[in-house]
Protein backbone atom coordinates (compact mmCIF):
# COMPACT_ATOMS: atom_id res chain seq x y z
CA UNK A 1 0.00 0.00 0.00
CA UNK A 2 2.87 2.26 1.05
CA UNK A 3 4.82 1.75 -2.64
CA UNK A 4 1.52 2.57 -4.47
CA UNK A 5 1.19 5.82 -2.50
CA UNK A 6 4.71 6.53 -3.11
CA UNK A 7 4.49 6.05 -6.70
CA UNK A 8 1.27 7.37 -6.94
CA UNK A 9 3.28 10.56 -5.62
CA UNK A 10 6.38 10.32 -7.65
CA UNK A 11 4.15 9.65 -10.96
CA UNK A 12 2.02 12.96 -10.06
CA UNK A 13 5.61 15.13 -9.02
CA UNK A 14 6.69 14.11 -12.85
CA UNK A 15 3.34 15.51 -14.53
CA UNK A 16 3.89 18.28 -12.75
CA UNK A 17 7.13 19.24 -13.61
CA UNK A 18 6.54 18.17 -17.68
CA UNK A 19 3.48 20.69 -17.63
CA UNK A 20 5.80 23.58 -15.74
CA UNK A 21 8.48 22.55 -18.53
CA UNK A 22 5.82 22.71 -21.41
CA UNK A 23 3.98 25.61 -20.54
CA UNK A 24 7.56 27.25 -19.91
CA UNK A 25 8.18 26.54 -23.86
CA UNK A 26 4.70 27.71 -24.67
CA UNK A 27 5.50 30.73 -22.99
CA UNK A 28 8.83 31.62 -24.29
CA UNK A 29 7.45 30.48 -28.10
CA UNK A 30 4.73 32.80 -27.91
CA UNK A 31 7.53 35.88 -26.18
CA UNK A 32 9.62 35.10 -29.01
CA UNK A 33 6.71 35.25 -31.60
CA UNK A 34 5.60 38.16 -30.17
CA UNK A 35 8.52 39.50 -30.06
CA UNK A 36 9.29 38.69 -33.99
CA UNK A 37 6.34 40.08 -34.83
CA UNK A 38 6.59 43.31 -32.99
CA UNK A 39 9.94 44.07 -34.87
CA UNK A 40 8.04 43.22 -38.20
CA UNK A 41 5.75 46.03 -37.71
CA UNK A 42 8.49 48.15 -36.90
CA UNK A 43 10.10 47.51 -40.02
CA UNK A 44 7.05 46.89 -42.29
CA UNK A 45 6.39 50.26 -42.12
CA UNK A 46 9.89 51.58 -43.76
CA UNK A 47 11.76 50.48 -46.70
CA UNK A 48 13.82 48.02 -46.49
CA UNK A 49 17.90 48.97 -45.24
CA UNK A 50 21.35 47.70 -47.63
CA UNK A 51 21.54 43.85 -47.50
CA UNK A 52 24.89 44.56 -45.19
CA UNK A 53 23.17 46.92 -42.27
CA UNK A 54 20.31 44.20 -42.10
CA UNK A 55 22.37 41.38 -41.71
CA UNK A 56 25.11 43.15 -39.70
CA UNK A 57 21.72 44.09 -37.16
CA UNK A 58 23.08 47.21 -36.14
CA UNK A 59 23.67 51.06 -37.41
CA UNK A 60 27.55 52.52 -37.88
CA UNK A 61 26.78 56.13 -36.91
CA UNK A 62 29.90 58.99 -37.17
CA UNK A 63 28.42 61.59 -34.58
CA UNK A 64 30.00 64.63 -32.53
CA UNK A 65 31.01 63.95 -28.69
CA UNK A 66 32.16 67.93 -28.19
CA UNK A 67 29.18 69.41 -29.20
CA UNK A 68 26.57 70.13 -26.33
CA UNK A 69 23.52 69.87 -26.91
CA UNK A 70 23.20 68.28 -30.12
CA UNK A 71 26.15 65.27 -29.83
CA UNK A 72 28.27 65.21 -26.85
CA UNK A 73 29.31 62.43 -24.14
CA UNK A 74 27.42 62.69 -20.45
CA UNK A 75 28.74 62.65 -17.18
CA UNK A 76 28.75 58.80 -17.34
CA UNK A 77 30.83 58.57 -20.99
CA UNK A 78 27.80 57.73 -22.70
CA UNK A 79 26.84 59.50 -25.85
CA UNK A 80 23.93 62.41 -25.38
CA UNK A 81 22.27 64.98 -27.14
CA UNK A 82 19.46 65.39 -29.68
CA UNK A 83 21.08 63.80 -32.17
CA UNK A 84 22.01 60.59 -30.92
CA UNK A 85 18.54 60.52 -29.44
CA UNK A 86 17.55 60.71 -33.19
CA UNK A 87 19.89 57.77 -34.80
CA UNK A 88 18.49 56.27 -31.88
CA UNK A 89 15.57 56.38 -32.96
CA UNK A 90 16.50 55.36 -36.11
CA UNK A 91 17.70 51.93 -34.67
CA UNK A 92 14.60 51.29 -33.10
CA UNK A 93 12.83 51.45 -36.38
CA UNK A 94 15.20 49.50 -38.12
CA UNK A 95 15.50 46.94 -35.39
CA UNK A 96 13.23 46.87 -32.54
CA UNK A 97 15.42 48.41 -30.05
CA UNK A 98 17.58 51.70 -29.59
CA UNK A 99 20.51 50.15 -28.24
CA UNK A 100 21.29 48.57 -32.03
CA UNK A 101 23.96 51.18 -33.07
CA UNK A 102 27.47 51.77 -32.30
CA UNK A 103 28.43 55.55 -32.51
CA UNK A 104 32.30 56.32 -34.09
CA UNK A 105 33.51 59.79 -32.97
CA UNK A 106 33.95 62.17 -35.99
CA UNK A 107 34.77 65.83 -36.35
CA UNK A 108 34.25 68.08 -39.22
CA UNK A 109 37.47 67.33 -40.80
CA UNK A 110 37.19 63.32 -40.98
CA UNK A 111 33.28 62.94 -41.29
CA UNK A 112 32.79 62.69 -44.77
CA UNK A 113 36.14 60.52 -45.42
CA UNK A 114 35.04 58.12 -42.77
CA UNK A 115 31.66 57.89 -44.59
CA UNK A 116 32.99 57.29 -47.80
CA UNK A 117 35.62 55.04 -46.90
CA UNK A 118 33.22 52.92 -45.51
CA UNK A 119 34.02 53.51 -42.00
CA UNK A 120 30.74 54.14 -41.16
CA UNK A 121 27.04 54.04 -42.38
CA UNK A 122 25.54 57.43 -42.41
CA UNK A 123 27.29 61.15 -40.52
CA UNK A 124 25.00 62.41 -37.77
CA UNK A 125 27.45 64.85 -36.89
CA UNK A 126 26.24 68.34 -37.10
CA UNK A 127 26.40 68.43 -40.85
CA UNK A 128 24.80 71.05 -42.80
CA UNK A 129 24.16 70.88 -46.29
CA UNK A 130 26.20 72.76 -48.92
CA UNK A 131 26.39 72.83 -52.81
CA UNK A 132 30.14 71.88 -52.08
CA UNK A 133 29.27 68.63 -50.00
CA UNK A 134 26.50 67.73 -52.32
CA UNK A 135 29.37 67.09 -55.24
CA UNK A 136 30.42 64.21 -52.80
CA UNK A 137 27.94 63.01 -50.90
CA UNK A 138 23.78 62.75 -50.41
CA UNK A 139 21.81 64.85 -48.03
CA UNK A 140 18.39 63.25 -46.49
CA UNK A 141 15.67 65.97 -45.58
CA UNK A 142 16.81 68.45 -42.64
CA UNK A 143 16.03 68.08 -39.15
CA UNK A 144 17.50 70.90 -37.32
CA UNK A 145 17.96 74.45 -38.59
CA UNK A 146 20.47 76.60 -36.93
CA UNK A 147 22.90 79.55 -37.36
CA UNK A 148 26.08 81.11 -36.27
CA UNK A 149 26.91 83.68 -33.99
CA UNK A 150 30.07 86.35 -33.44
CA UNK A 151 30.56 85.93 -30.13
CA UNK A 152 34.07 88.12 -28.35
CA UNK A 153 34.82 89.34 -25.43
CA UNK A 154 32.56 91.61 -23.12
CA UNK A 155 34.52 94.91 -23.75
CA UNK A 156 35.02 94.44 -27.29
CA UNK A 157 34.33 97.17 -30.23
CA UNK A 158 33.12 94.15 -32.51
CA UNK A 159 28.79 94.47 -32.90
CA UNK A 160 28.62 91.81 -35.66
CA UNK A 161 29.87 90.15 -38.75
CA UNK A 162 30.67 92.66 -40.68
CA UNK A 163 33.17 93.94 -37.86
CA UNK A 164 35.33 90.65 -38.26
CA UNK A 165 36.88 91.99 -41.76
CA UNK A 166 40.94 91.91 -41.48
CA UNK A 167 40.15 90.21 -37.60
CA UNK A 168 41.19 87.29 -36.37
CA UNK A 169 38.25 84.79 -36.12
CA UNK A 170 38.70 81.23 -34.67
CA UNK A 171 36.18 78.74 -36.66
CA UNK A 172 36.05 75.27 -36.88
CA UNK A 173 37.79 73.76 -39.37
CA UNK A 174 35.46 72.52 -42.52
CA UNK A 175 32.19 74.28 -41.03
CA UNK A 176 29.85 76.60 -42.17
CA UNK A 177 30.69 79.13 -40.32
CA UNK A 178 34.38 79.56 -42.19
CA UNK A 179 32.87 78.84 -45.75
CA UNK A 180 30.59 82.05 -44.97
CA UNK A 181 33.73 84.18 -44.04
CA UNK A 182 35.31 82.78 -46.99
CA UNK A 183 32.55 84.28 -49.27
CA UNK A 184 31.05 87.18 -47.22
CA UNK A 185 34.20 88.54 -45.07
CA UNK A 186 37.44 87.13 -47.01
CA UNK A 187 39.92 89.48 -45.60
CA UNK A 188 38.58 87.95 -42.11
CA UNK A 189 42.34 85.67 -41.05
CA UNK A 190 40.78 82.55 -39.99
CA UNK A 191 42.23 80.34 -37.56
CA UNK A 192 40.63 77.02 -38.26
CA UNK A 193 40.92 74.59 -35.41
CA UNK A 194 39.86 71.13 -35.89
CA UNK A 195 38.00 70.02 -32.23
CA UNK A 196 35.47 72.53 -30.59
CA UNK A 197 36.95 71.94 -27.36
CA UNK A 198 40.47 73.24 -28.70
CA UNK A 199 38.88 76.26 -30.12
CA UNK A 200 36.94 77.64 -27.64
CA UNK A 201 39.82 76.86 -25.16
CA UNK A 202 42.48 78.81 -27.62
CA UNK A 203 39.29 81.87 -28.08
CA UNK A 204 39.52 82.18 -24.32
CA UNK A 205 43.39 81.80 -24.11
CA UNK A 206 43.15 85.21 -26.31
CA UNK A 207 44.62 83.77 -29.54
CA UNK A 208 41.93 85.81 -31.49
CA UNK A 209 39.35 88.70 -31.54
CA UNK A 210 36.42 86.56 -32.17
CA UNK A 211 35.09 83.43 -32.54
CA UNK A 212 32.64 82.73 -35.18
CA UNK A 213 30.13 79.42 -35.11
CA UNK A 214 26.63 77.88 -34.16
CA UNK A 215 24.54 79.46 -32.05
CA UNK A 216 23.05 76.53 -30.11
CA UNK A 217 26.71 75.03 -29.02
CA UNK A 218 27.78 78.51 -28.25
CA UNK A 219 24.75 79.36 -25.62
CA UNK A 220 25.56 76.38 -24.49
CA UNK A 221 29.53 77.00 -23.91
CA UNK A 222 29.00 80.98 -22.59
CA UNK A 223 26.65 79.49 -19.54
CA UNK A 224 30.07 78.68 -17.79
CA UNK A 225 31.68 81.72 -19.42
CA UNK A 226 29.93 85.42 -18.54
CA UNK A 227 33.13 87.16 -20.10
CA UNK A 228 32.15 86.73 -23.40
CA UNK A 229 28.91 87.96 -25.37
CA UNK A 230 26.99 87.38 -28.85
CA UNK A 231 27.07 89.92 -30.71
CA UNK A 232 25.31 91.09 -34.32
CA UNK A 233 22.59 89.20 -35.99
CA UNK A 234 22.42 85.50 -36.35
CA UNK A 235 23.91 84.04 -39.49
CA UNK A 236 21.72 82.31 -41.77
CA UNK A 237 24.12 80.01 -43.22
CA UNK A 238 21.42 78.28 -45.68
CA UNK A 239 22.58 74.70 -44.80
CA UNK A 240 20.42 72.63 -42.42
CA UNK A 241 21.94 69.93 -40.59
CA UNK A 242 20.96 66.69 -42.47
CA UNK A 243 22.24 63.32 -42.23
CA UNK A 244 25.07 62.60 -44.92
CA UNK A 245 24.96 59.22 -46.88
CA UNK A 246 26.97 58.00 -49.58
CA UNK A 247 26.06 58.43 -52.98
CA UNK A 248 24.62 55.72 -54.88
CA UNK A 249 22.77 54.01 -52.21
CA UNK A 250 19.46 54.43 -52.66
CA UNK A 251 17.92 51.96 -50.19
CA UNK A 252 20.07 53.92 -47.10
CA UNK A 253 18.72 57.21 -47.98
CA UNK A 254 14.72 56.06 -48.80
CA UNK A 255 15.23 54.45 -45.39
CA UNK A 256 16.48 57.35 -43.75
CA UNK A 257 13.66 59.85 -45.00
CA UNK A 258 11.04 57.68 -44.11
CA UNK A 259 12.36 57.25 -40.72
CA UNK A 260 12.42 61.05 -39.95
CA UNK A 261 9.50 61.83 -41.96
CA UNK A 262 8.11 59.27 -39.06
CA UNK A 263 9.32 60.84 -36.63
CA UNK A 264 8.30 64.16 -37.60
CA UNK A 265 4.79 63.12 -37.80
CA UNK A 266 4.99 62.01 -34.53
CA UNK A 267 6.44 64.95 -33.58
CA UNK A 268 9.19 63.18 -31.79
CA UNK A 269 11.61 66.24 -32.97
CA UNK A 270 9.90 68.51 -30.32
CA UNK A 271 10.19 66.00 -27.66
CA UNK A 272 13.87 65.54 -27.96
CA UNK A 273 14.55 69.51 -28.36
CA UNK A 274 12.81 70.45 -25.28
CA UNK A 275 15.04 67.42 -23.53
CA UNK A 276 18.34 69.40 -24.17
CA UNK A 277 17.11 72.85 -25.23
CA UNK A 278 15.79 75.87 -23.42
CA UNK A 279 14.48 79.33 -24.63
CA UNK A 280 17.14 81.36 -24.32
CA UNK A 281 16.34 85.13 -25.40
CA UNK A 282 16.09 85.47 -29.12
CA UNK A 283 16.71 81.36 -29.41
CA UNK A 284 13.60 79.58 -29.62
CA UNK A 285 14.49 75.46 -30.10
CA UNK A 286 11.32 74.97 -31.43
CA UNK A 287 11.78 77.18 -34.54
CA UNK A 288 14.77 74.47 -35.35
CA UNK A 289 13.08 71.55 -35.76
CA UNK A 290 10.43 69.84 -38.06
CA UNK A 291 6.83 69.82 -37.06
CA UNK A 292 3.67 67.75 -38.42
Amino acid sequence: MKKKKLFSGVLTLLLVMVLSFLAGCSESATTAGEKEENEKKINENLPALPAEVEEREKLVVGVKVDYPPLGYLDESGENAGYEIDVVKKIAEYAFGSDEAVEFVPVNATNRIPYLTSKKIDFIAATLGTTEERKKEIDFTTPFFEGGAITVVPKESDIKGPADLAGKDVIVIKGSTASLYLDEKVPTANQIKIESIADAFRAFKDGRADAMLHDVVLMSELLKNAEEYTMVGEQIAVDSPMAIGVRKQEPEMLEFLNAALEEMKNEDYFKTVIEKYMEPTGDLDPLEMVPRP
